[in-house]
């Protein structure tokens, strides 16, 4: 083994002995050092792993590459990001020994690729599917280590369901808590990068079906929002550059929080804020729009290419629309136009929960805020794809079921393990007694996701 290979495979460990302290529900946190902002402690794998940059150039290779693993299982499970990184750990360290003994590198690569393939195959055998509330909140709770705040997860998601809307917010009050609101999610493309933000809070609402062509047809509005400081949605078909450009500078330079998209979806967004749609249909220009048509979100959200709004009570304008809806699809017989009849509807009357989150101290908010997201995000998946023993058991027993006689089983077979005995180190506990439950699909993206990252570093043989 070169030089080059031991400072990547140092930096590798380095960053394990850093997270491995959080796995489980008796996880130790981090307290991580925020220069221009109050400490952030937490025991969330990946948020810990993001800020690790170690002082020797080359280790910092082998760690960034390990961050993959606990990245990527984040974006696909939102837990499991610590597991993933002490399997990947494990994985690295028992296939570097056997390239040692000489065995060749790619081989070995591609054998762990076939083995990880083969324990995702056995996977699907340990899996029960949830349906009972106790059963979400055994997840929620497993997840974010606290059971007031996994009960309140299991309650807001056994109300909106798997795929429903929840939104997490923090707060200055010092209290939690779950409330419900009308949520609809839309197609929309935020029209320039200079207007990206993450959300709107209290905000009002413009709509029109049509383009936007110049910014003095929309002047009134931008001066009421300016004067009574309320942030502003616009919602059009289409728009000129001239008009982007000047919200750009609107923005910048009078403070105007404003967020203009592009969206098909006018009307059913009109309707959801109950804003006066300005079309023609209803005899209305964008000149002769004033503050009076403007709707109003409680909250905005901005993910991409959507868009969700959450509004407050419905009016008779929104069961008047979706009343018209429903009569459609029991007059249309096109099998298209059906289905997307039911889904514009199921999206419509969808219920989003909101989780406002609030402690004495701005850490301790920001700690528990990742908690109570990673809890959403391993609940929603247990009930899409059902669950398995956790304590990392189930690690354990689909190592068993692995074949010592090949020579990738066997790594993967030697390796499974780390996480049970990282999770036992860290909390004492029976295996024969354990009644705690992971998310399926954190498993399988753990060991999908510790395994590819692995492999790259055993085939890894310089640094430049």
């Amino acid at each position: 083994m070169n030089k080059a290979q031991k400072a990547l495979y140092r930096g590798v460990n380095k960053l394990n002995d850093i997270v491995k302290i959080t796995i489980g529900p008796n996880g130790r946190n981090v307290i991580i050092d925020r220069k221009n902002s109050s400490p952030l402690i937490t025991n969330d794998g990946v948020t810990i792993a993001k800020e690790v940059i170690l002082p020797n150039h080359d280790e910092n290779l082998g760690a960034e590459v390990i961050k993959q693993a606990s990245l990527k299982t984040n974006t696909e499970a939102g837990d499991g990001t610590t597991s993933a990184i002490v399997l990947a750990t494990a994985i690295t360290n028992h296939a570097r020994r056997a390239i040692s003994r000489g065995h060749q590198p790619i081989k070995v690569k591609d054998a762990l690729f076939n083995a990880a393939r083969k324990a995702l195959d056995l996977l699907p055998q340990h899996v029960r599917q949830i349906h009972k509330f106790t059963d979400l909140r055994r997840v929620a709770i497993n997840s974010c280590a606290n059971e007031e705040d996994g009960t309140m997860v299991a309650k807001a998601l056994s109300k909106v369901g798997a795929d429903g809307l929840i939104s997490l917010e923090m707060n200055q009050t010092g209290t939690t808590e779950l409330t419900f609101a009308n949520g609809v999610k839309l197609q929309a493309t935020i029209t320039s990068p200079y207007l990206q933000t993450k959300n709107l809070h209290d905000a009002k609402v413009l709509v029109t079906d049509g383009t936007i062509k110049s910014i003095q047809e929309i002047l009134p509005i931008l001066e009421n929002a300016i004067k009574t400081n309320s942030p502003l949605l616009i919602v059009a078909d289409d728009y000129t550059n001239e008009v982007v450009n000047a919200l750009v500078l609107n923005r910048a330079k009078a403070g105007l929080q404003v967020v203009a998209v592009r969206s098909t979806a006018t009307t059913d967004c009109a309707v959801i804020t109950n804003a006066t749609l300005i079309s023609p249909q209803n005899d209305l220009t964008l000149p002769q729009a004033t503050a009076i048509h403007l709707g109003h979100a409680s909250q905005i959200i901005f993910d991409g290419e959507y868009m969700t709004i959450l509004s407050d009570e419905k009016s008779d304008a929104f069961e008047n629309h979706i009343e018209r809806l429903r009569n459609e699809l029991k007059q249309t017989t096109d099998d298209y136009r059906r289905t997307r009849l039911k889904e514009r509807i199921a999206n419509l009357t969808t219920t989003a929960g909101l989780i406002s989150v609030g402690c004495p101290t701005e850490a301790a908010t920001m700690e528990k805020r990742l908690r109570i997201e990673d809890a959403v995000a391993a609940t929603s998946n247990a009930m899409r794809e059902g669950v398995v023993i956790g304590g990392g058991i189930t690690y354990l027993k689909i190592a068993k079921e692995l074949n010592r006689n090949d020579i990738g089983e066997r790594i993967l077979k030697q390796a499974l393990p780390a996480i049970y005995r990282q999770i036992n180190r860290n909390y004492r506990f029976d295996p024969a007694t354990c009644n705690v439950i992971d998310a399926a699909t954190v498993i399988k993206s753990v060991i999908k996701n510790a395994t590819s990252a692995a492999a790259i570093l055993i085939t890894t043989g310089t640094i430049i």
